[in-house]
């Protein structure tokens, strides 16, 4: 852990959090400037948008850049700042918040205020797939396609449940597909895909334990058994904590794997959001980003 500096630093914040989220956000920044830290508030417009104001402002003089939102608008300002050096922190304003989760940051206002105030930089290493970094995961499978397919308005008003409902709708209209996937030169055939930078996969749920922000190599969990019944068995047992131990899901770990399918177009979504169609080829960042951690975690 290395302790920072925090004279000045930038909160680059999603308004499309929703007004109880920017209260929230008011009483963080209130608790934060109270410790004579200058805080700077930048607005996000539209996508891509925070990855812009991160990119224009890494090199300036702020000692901490900080994503307000969700885990999209986190990944925005990853790709914004790498490979640069400055530490970057998250308030996690966002639907689901896998990255806080990760972190064992507890979603509360004194919890996250003290993260602000006295969190320590760590190295983080990320995945990059094609030309875009990510901080927790990339999939393919039935759950890509529900994000993709996943409406803004019912997100906006149920939350978490919208993309179970993206889920089910995209199981009864979409059939399944047929990954091919590349390992360090080996080969392989599934269902469903996911490529793990972090051990927890679309909440508190555990997906691949062997994975680590701190460690340069990644983990792709392959499920080998096809059809929709089988793919609702494997939501079920990623809710239930039992996915990573399945025998029909093949865990490996490696710095860069390859995926692909004949069905096209065919999604993929990264760290939570839909991000572009197959083929992709993932690997290890060749840098490590520096990432704010909570001094105590709470499991």
């Amino acid at each position: 852990m290395t302790h920072i500096s925090r004279e000045n630093i930038l909160v680059i914040y999603n308004p499309a959090a929703g007004a109880g989220s920017i209260r929230k956000l008011n009483d963080i920044i209130d608790i934060v400037r109270a410790k004579g830290i200058k805080v700077t508030m930048s607005e996000t417009r539209y996508a891509g948008h925070a990855q812009e104001i991160a990119n224009q402002s890494k090199n300036q003089t702020y000692d901490l850049i900080v994503a307000a939102g969700g885990d999209g608008t986190m990944n925005e300002v990853v790709n914004g700042i790498y490979p640069n050096k400055i530490p970057i922190a998250i308030i996690p304003l966002g639907t689901v918040n896998v990255l806080a989760l990760e972190m064992g940051l507890k979603n509360t206002v004194p919890s996250i205020a003290d993260y602000i105030i006295n969190g320590n930089a760590k190295p983080c290493w990320l995945g990059r797939s094609n030309d875009r970094y990510f901080l927790l995961m990339v999939s393919a499978g039935y759950d890509a396609k529900a994000v993709a397919n996943v409406s803004g308005s019912l997100k906006a008003a149920i939350g978490k449940l919208a993309y179970m409902f993206s889920f089910v709708k995209t199981l009864i209209i979409s059939r399944p597909s047929i990954y091919d996937v590349e390992i360090e030169g080996k080969k392989y055939i599934c269902f469903n895909v996911i490529v793990s930078n972090g051990r927890l996969y679309g909440g508190n749920f555990m997906s691949a334990p062997e994975a680590s922000l701190d460690k340069n190599h990644l983990v792709i969990s392959m499920a080998q058994k096809g059809g929709r019944l089988n793919a609702l068995k494997y939501a079920l047992c990623m809710f239930l904590g039992k996915y990573p131990k399945l025998k029909s899901v093949q865990n490996i770990t490696a710095t860069n794997c390859y995926i692909s399918c004949s069905d096209a177009p065919e999604p993929i979504q990264l760290d939570g959001d839909a991000i572009g169609e197959l083929p992709s080829q993932i690997s290890v960042s060749d840098e490590y980003l520096m990432l704010l951690r909570p001094n105590s975690v709470s499991r």
